[in-house]
């Protein structure tokens, strides 16, 4: 079967835009799972929409039926899902933690959150807290673990960090932060944002973000017990990767005094790429199976090759209606030519 140029530029035309989107597919391995806008400067995301918690993991655990780490379907941020951690024993604390690799040296790590009323008047219950943190060699079989830990004690209503020595110290003062009563069969939630950046090479904190302000070094510094803005660091056994970061997510109960149903929710968290003048990319939380990939490829392959049998029977049927025309001119042109 003979096509003809303008059918192959039509065929081309049709099969260029899904080949590219495949083969951004394949070349990044990802595929992009939040439902929520992020930044052109994002490395990471999770809006737990998914099914599970695969790529979190718990470290630090209260123990018992009422310490837990679960997705929660009936309160989010944004979207249908959230995570909830819940630590109800005393002189303890739960988490969930993930791993990224990336190798930039400034990275942030953000998420909204809100908590149940019972905390606020609960003496010792602690608060929901966020911490990225990262290991850097000490010997062949330790390593340093350095953090940027951020928690707001609902009871107390501060916000408190660890400074280099692990003491906790008050950014601020929170009078009333928001919390959520919907967790208490009430009507009202509200989420608040925080966020922490820092630097590896440095091993200082670069800013941190809460409702009560921006804080950078100076202000971290001036709070601090040696009066720098050094990350929390303490020795711990084994060595990861050099390009490791780890995010974690928890609830603190270290001055509990008996039991208390405190827990709070979790949405959105980015991590990113905070690079003076940055343009970071997109790696969203979960890789695409080889077969997924094949499928979609074979998917949008079929679509444009029926698409392209399309535009070709319609240009053949143009062509075919315009033979008849070009066979009755034929004599009228030969007679014209003779003369």
């Amino acid at each position: 079967m003979f096509i003809s140029k303008s059918s192959w530029k039509a065929i081309i035309l049709v099969l260029l835009p899904p080949l590219l989107a495949i083969a951004l597919v394949v070349q990044s391995g990802y595929a992009v799972q939040v439902n929520f806008p992020v930044p052109s400067n994002t490395i990471w995301a999770d809006d737990f929409e998914g099914p599970s918690l695969a790529k979190w993991y718990n470290l630090d655990s209260c123990g018992g039926p009422e310490s837990w780490g679960r997705l929660n379907t009936t309160y989010a941020f944004m979207g249908a899902q959230s995570v909830g951690i819940q630590c109800a024993n005393a002189a303890s604390a739960r988490d969930l933690r993930t791993t990224i690799s990336t190798e930039q040296d400034y990275v942030g790590a953000s998420v909204w959150f809100t908590y149940a009323d019972v905390c606020r008047t609960t003496t010792g219950a602690g608060g929901p807290f966020l911490s990225l943190e990262f290991d850097a060699s000490k010997d062949a079989s330790t390593s340093y673990h350095y953090e940027t830990h951020i928690a707001y004690y609902c009871d107390a209503r501060v916000w408190q960090i660890l400074d280099s020595s692990g003491n906790a110290k008050t950014v601020a003062s929170d009078i009333e932060c928001s919390y959520n009563c919907g967790l208490n069969t009430k009507a009202k939630q509200n989420w608040i944002f925080m966020k922490v950046v820092a630097q590896k090479s440095t091993k200082q904190w670069i800013q941190l973000i809460t409702p009560t302000g921006v804080y950078g070094c100076k202000e971290i510094a001036t709070i601090t017990t040696d009066h720098t803005c050094g990350l929390n660091v303490y020795t711990q056994p084994g060595r990861i990767d050099q390009y490791n970061w780890q995010v974690e997510l928890g609830w603190d109960t270290f001055a509990l005094t008996g039991t208390c149903a405190c827990n709070a929710l979790f949405d959105n968290v980015l991590v990113t790429d905070e690079t003076p003048a940055s343009s970071g990319v997109v790696q969203p939380s979960a890789s695409l199976d080889s077969g997924l990939i094949l499928l979609i490829g074979a998917i949008g392959l079929a679509m444009s090759l029926v698409a392209g049998a399309i535009i070709i029977a319609v240009l053949q049927r143009k062509k075919a209606k315009s033979l008849p025309r070009l066979q009755l001119l034929g004599p009228v042109l030969t007679k014209v030519w003779r003369k």
